[in-house]
């Protein structure tokens, strides 16, 4: 695939564009790589620039993870603090995790850095899928799924039991969430998680890194911040390392994608859409289970 032409920057306007100009001359000038100079200063310069690109990466998705922890636990002592009686619904949970983790956080930290680089909205290449991406939308998420299938067969083998996620046990419990849980996958999380991790991380490391490397970067990024979702329920360290890797396998397969088509709504709409399947399945569990489970029996005493 033919290299990304570099985001154009926007335009400046005066005086109080100058911190805008600053920090977009302080990237430019760390990832500008040297294709003329020699010697060891254009080495050094180099790795300065991957170094670089590698802490705003990290500091970007680890830090949306922080401050939205840190804005969840702000509202919860905000209403002990004025003694509001806290929704004891677990919509109302992930409803606040998602306007102020996806929403108001992710969304808010990939348009800080578009402004504090001097990009514009093209930085993020979000364009109307074409047929063949329609198809890639269709295919992407059961591409996921079977990767991830994958994986867990291999941890089934060596006795190994993915850890529980939050959501998935919330869901078990509460079957009718994934009525509203699904809208908000296609729409908010889907959407926003692609935008700061394909859309900002990602695309900023290929400045400084190879394809590949930048799409495991990014990857390994993703799949660590998911770690609240597992850690506590459980305190088997190989449960928690295979649902990571599951996690990484997906995003790896969420950066190919969007390296390859070069559209973060086809990306996003794949991310969506796998988290929608995963929770119809959840929810077919939870309802139908013990009916499927009498089917099949009933079923096994026909043949016999």
């Amino acid at each position: 695939m033919a290299d990304r032409e570099q985001p154009r920057s926007a335009p400046e306007t005066g005086d109080e564009r100058l911190p805008v100009r600053v920090i977009a001359a302080a990237e430019e000038t760390i990832t500008r790589q040297f294709d003329g100079g020699d010697g060891q200063e254009s080495g050094v310069l180099r790795l300065l620039g991957k170094v670089w690109a590698v802490i705003v990466a990290a500091g970007l998705g680890f830090g949306a993870t922080l401050l939205s922890t840190a804005l969840v636990l702000g509202l919860l002592f905000s209403l002990e603090t004025f003694s509001i009686t806290r929704p004891s619904s677990p919509l109302f949970e992930l409803g606040v995790q998602f306007l102020l983790g996806q929403l108001l956080v992710m969304g808010g930290l990939s348009a800080a850095y578009l402004w504090a680089t001097g990009n514009t909205i093209e930085y993020l290449d979000i364009h109307r899928p074409s047929l063949l991406q329609v198809a890639v939308v269709l295919v992407g998420p059961f591409v996921v799924f079977s990767i991830n299938i994958a994986i867990n067969l291999v941890g089934f083998a060596a006795g190994i039991q993915p850890a529980p996620n939050v959501l998935a046990e919330m869901v078990s419990g509460t079957p009718s969430l994934v009525f509203p849980l699904i809208p908000a996958m296609l729409l908010i999380v889907g959407p926003f998680e692609e935008l700061l991790y394909r859309g900002v991380i990602q695309t900023r490391l290929t400045r400084s890194f190879t394809a590949p490397v930048a799409i495991l970067v990014t990857s390994v990024i993703f799949a660590l911040i998911h770690i609240p979702a597992v850690w506590g329920r459980t305190t088997a360290t190989p449960s928690i390392l295979l649902s990571l890797v599951g996690l990484l396998g997906g995003a790896l397969v969420f950066g190919a994608i969007y390296e390859w088509t070069e559209n973060l709504t086809v990306v996003a709409l794949v991310h969506g859409l796998y988290n929608s399947m995963l929770l119809v399945l959840l929810y077919v569990r939870a309802r139908y289970l013990d009916d499927l489970r009498r089917l099949a029996e009933t079923t096994i005493v026909l043949v016999l």
